[in-house]
């Protein structure tokens, strides 16, 4: 986990262009609590730690070359819509093609269909994981950046004992 956690750092956390400048560091301190909450999930959901933890990893690898695209396309003082349809689609695009990244770099498919189906309700147990360890990540980041409390009902309401133990880590 530690050597994935050292190879992947770079890729996503050292960026150029204004918005991916900005979000990279972000992303890349969300991914690395998602990867670990991931991976704590994953035993007691019966699947594997350790491809959960590169799910989490690899999870906004999409967004961050999303950000680059724009930076590249968009002019600096041009703002990016700010709908809610816009950043659905832009967060919905972005785990796709972080899917087709984990694809195309020869991750395990559990890492790949885990990020693809994430948020679905239908999903296999790998993304349920996923998508787990990416809310109680957020959550976190929400804590740290101090926005709630560690006990505040936003953050622990519809938690189990499990999920809490790892928001409140």
């Amino acid at each position: 986990m530690l050597l994935a956690r050292v190879a992947l750092r770079p890729i996503i956390s050292m960026q150029t262009g204004r918005l991916a400048k900005r979000a990279a560091p972000l992303l890349w301190q969300q991914s690395a609590k998602c990867a670990l909450a991931a991976s704590m999930l994953a035993p007691g959901m019966r699947t594997n730690a350790f491809e959960a933890y590169l799910a989490g990893l690899m999870a906004n690898v999409g967004l961050v070359v999303a950000f680059r695209l724009i930076d590249q396309v968009c002019p600096e003082d041009e703002a990016l819509p700010q709908s809610e349809e816009f950043i659905a689609a832009l967060f919905a695009q972005a785990r796709v093609l972080s899917a087709r990244i984990t694809e195309l770099w020869e991750f395990p498919d559990a890492v790949s269909g885990a990020i693809e189906h994430a948020g679905r309700a239908d999903a296999p147990v790998p993304a349920l994981v996923l998508a787990l360890a990416d809310r109680l990540s957020k959550l976190r980041m929400l804590v740290d950046a101090f926005k709630f409390e560690p006990g505040d009902p936003f953050v622990v309401n519809g938690l189990d004992k499990a999920a809490l133990a790892i928001v409140r880590r």
